[in-house]
């Protein structure tokens, strides 16, 4: 910038003649002498000038500027001192406000500018025309510059506020440290109408501090003097005017702090910002309205595509079968064509139903309904229904139940349950081409009687890749897009699934790997209730006389009872202990029709003695017994752990007599008579049963004094399964937390055992009809 103002100069010097060696000579021939001897002239700056500034060891400013000037007239060539050599001038002052003693040190060149000092004060103050006004005033100056210290000297009764900068003369106006601000009108004009001509006022001049602008020279520089004024004289108007307005285009006045800038323009700033968060606002709902009506539009578009594919694929199909039939055909082709025909209809069917349901979920038209049924027996019936269809593909379609929610009655939608579980089990099986299916129903009973219902849906199937799972519960997506679409089906199922779930407060999830399967996930709160009749006594099955299982069951009262109820479905038993008494039955070559087993037995585990079993039916390549777990456990770990060891059904104790003829329905043969529950009181039966209930407290008694963890465990269980057998409850719930706490493997304290010791004895001498 600099570099152009010079030759801007240049070159208006030029335009305007100024002297040259051409014209006339400007200088003496004495002064041409000085100046071809001294070449460089050093001069220096007064620090906090108000019209200069230093930046990297550079002078810039209006005096610089008339030096430049000076300097092309002269052929003198001004350098700013480093502090090593004393100065030969001084580019600026105001001789006006100097000390007596400073001014017998310099000589005075004419004046090149005249400056007054220009009061600015808030819009509501007085007009100010001389220094008697400013008397006990907060003024603001410049530190460091000649109004401080000759206001100082001359006018002590002016309360002064230096500052750092000329916008601070501003700023201390607005907040409150000052009553009017002073300063140069060459620097405050500029800086006022810039920035504050809004806010503030320039409340007038100060004739007594008006004041010329010199170049000074020292005393023994007489030339020098002479040459500069002869250079100032030769000056045009012009070049002056271009030198002041090109340094007020230049002026580094900096910019005022954000606080001030917001106080100056807060009410159009407030305006602006509300402005542009209304602009914001309109232009984000007109982008997301925008966006909507194309989704939309697109929506449209793709359903009516779908549609027209759906629809016309069991159409033509319906459509060839019927024109097919209408020509001669064999009997065989008769049942193909027709058997196509009703295939189609079907699809044709359940795809209006979806369609259906979609519409009235999109429009919120689905009404819950809320009455009574039984999960379990729901969840069967759906099983039972696709087991054809399973074994027509060759699949192992397996159910698991917890016992607990056997004949659980709960509240809810039985019918969009079983919409759900139908779809979910649909698909499990048109997607799994080879190996099983299984459903897993279980339940967490919640203290406001609730019970969180929790169905597993697992196949083998043909899996579902990352990428297409994030799609998988919208409307119209098929997880077989890519590579084809011969599977079928319009891609409604699983998004109606989500949406019901999501209307009966529960969750649907999935969890899928290509080519290993997937497994679909429900979470729904159901409430628990009553059956508003008990019904009656249920005709139970009788099974032939040849039926024999084998009971493996260390506790007597248990074997007892399993006895009896084997018993009365017309069952023979075969009672054995210990694991190794009945891995020995199976060494000899016994083959039973299902096998009872207990978890805990004193030997080897349950499911220690399953895997066993399996291994030997293996070895010897023999058909599979049906092994039924029995024990007083039903957690996730029991329940995996018995599916990992090949166990097909879980039963928990009290073993219910209808529950345990349901699961040997599937492996025994029926009698064609039925059997009735007869409920008989048996005095002897009692009478073992507390003796029972004695040995193992009294074997819990000695354990916990011999701090044997493990058989204090084993006989807390043992009382256990004899309440839960028994119906019991109160002792089967303090032998249930006792088993819990030993399981946790914590310390226990001689207090705590002696605690468990006396509940347990408070409870079974509490049976007084034992």
């Amino acid at each position: 910038m600099h570099f152009i103002i010079s030759l801007l100069m240049t070159l208006t010097g030029l335009f305007y003649h100024m002297p040259s060696a051409a014209s006339e000579p400007l200088f003496s021939p004495e002064e041409r002498r000085w100046i071809a001897e001294h070449q460089q002239v050093i001069y220096n700056v007064i620090p906090s000038w108000p019209l200069d500034y230093e930046e990297k060891g550079q002078h810039f400013g209006l005096s610089r500027d008339y030096l430049d000037v000076i300097s092309k007239i002269s052929g003198l060539n001004f350098i700013l001192t480093d502090g090593a050599k004393a100065p030969q001038l001084i580019s600026a002052i105001s001789p006006e406000f100097l000390p007596e003693s400073e001014l017998k040190e310099w000589r005075f060149s004419q004046r090149w500018m005249t400056t007054h000092a220009l009061v600015i004060s808030d819009n509501d103050a007085a007009t100010i025309q001389s220094l008697q006004q400013l008397s006990g005033k907060r003024v603001a100056v410049r530190r460091g510059t000649y109004y401080e210290s000759w206001l100082r000297e001359h006018h002590p009764e002016i309360s002064l506020v230096p500052q750092d900068h000329t916008r601070g003369l501003f700023e201390a106006i607005y907040s409150g440290d000052a009553d009017v601000g002073l300063g140069a009108d060459l620097v405050i004009r500029p800086l006022y109408y810039r920035y504050y001509s809004h806010k503030l006022a320039i409340a007038g001049q100060i004739p007594e501090l008006r004041a010329g602008i010199n170049i000074a020279i020292r005393q023994d520089q007489p030339l020098l003097l002479s040459i500069i004024n002869k250079s100032l004289g030769s000056i045009p108007a012009q070049m002056s005017n271009t030198i002041f307005n090109r340094w007020v285009s230049d002026m580094k006045l900096g910019y005022p702090s954000t606080g001030v800038i917001f106080s100056l323009y807060s009410l159009e700033i407030s305006a602006f910002l509300l402005l542009l968060i209304l602009l914001g606002w309109m232009l984000q709902r007109t982008v997301k309205l925008w966006r909507k009506a194309m989704a939309s539009e697109k929506h449209k578009t793709q359903f009516l595509a779908m549609m027209s594919h759906e629809i016309r694929t069991p159409m033509n199909a319906m459509i060839a079968s019927l024109e097919l039939l209408n020509r001669p055909v064999t009997d065989e082709q008769r049942e193909q064509y027709l058997a196509l025909a009703s295939s189609s209809a079907r699809s044709l069917l359940d795809l209006l139903n979806d369609i259906l349901d979609h519409s009235k979920i999109s429009q919120k038209g689905i009404r819950l309904e809320s009455r009574p049924f039984v999960l379990a027996e729901l969840i069967r019936a759906v099983c039972d229904s696709y087991r054809p269809l399973a074994a027509q593909k060759g699949l192992m379609l397996s159910v698991c139940i917890t016992p607990d929610l056997d004949n659980q009655m709960m509240e809810g939608d039985p019918h969009r349950i079983r919409q759900v579980v139908n779809n979910l089990l649909s698909n499990a099986i048109k997607f799994t081409a080879s190996g099983s299916v299984s459903v897993t129903l279980k339940g967490e009973f919640l203290a406001n009687k609730t019970c969180m219902i929790s169905l597993d849906v697992a196949d083998t199937g043909i899996g579902i890749s990352p990428e297409i799972q994030h799609n998988l519960f919208k409307a119209w997506m098929q997880a077989d897009d890519a590579p084809d679409r011969h599977y079928g089906g319009s891609g409604l199922g699983l998004w109606i699934c989500w949406q019901l779930m999501r209307l009966m407060k529960g969750e649907l999830m999935c969890q899928s790997e290509p080519d290993k399967g997937s497994l679909f996930s429900i979470k729904l709160p159901l409430r628990l209730t009553e059956p508003e009749r008990m019904p009656a006594e249920p005709d139970l099955p009788l099974f032939k006389s040849d039926t024999i299982l084998l009971v493996v069951e260390d506790h007597p009262a248990a074997q007892r009872i399993l006895k009896d109820q084997l018993a009365v479905l017309g069952c023979q038993a075969d009672i054995v202990e210990t694991g190794a008494q009945a891995l020995s039955k199976i060494a000899d070559e016994n083959y039973y029709d299902v096998i009872l087993l207990d978890i805990n037995l004193p030997d080897l585990s349950g499911y220690e003695v399953a895997r066993r079993l399996r291994e030997i039916e293996q070895q010897r390549g023999s058909e599979a017994m049906p092994l039924i777990a029995i024990s007083a456990m039903s957690d996730e770990t029991h329940l995996s752990s018995c599916q990992q060891s090949g166990i097909n059904v879980v039963l928990s104790k009290p073993i219910v007599l209808s529950s345990l003829a349901h699961n040997l329905r599937r492996w025994c043969h029926l009698s064609p008579s039925t059997a009735r529950l007869k409920r008989q009181q048996n005095p002897q039966q009692e009478e073992e049963l507390a003796r029972w209930l004695r040995e193992d407290l009294q074997g819990f008694s000695a354990a916990s004094s011999d701090g044997n963890v493990r058989l204090m465990q084993y006989h807390v269980h043992r009382l256990r399964g004899a309440a839960q057998t028994y119906n019991l409850n109160n002792l089967a719930y303090v032998a249930t937390r006792i088993e819990a706490a030993l399981r946790e493997g914590a310390e226990l304290s001689s207090s705590q055992k002696e605690s468990w010791l006396q509940t347990l004895k408070n409870e079974v001498s509490s049976l007084t009809h034992l």
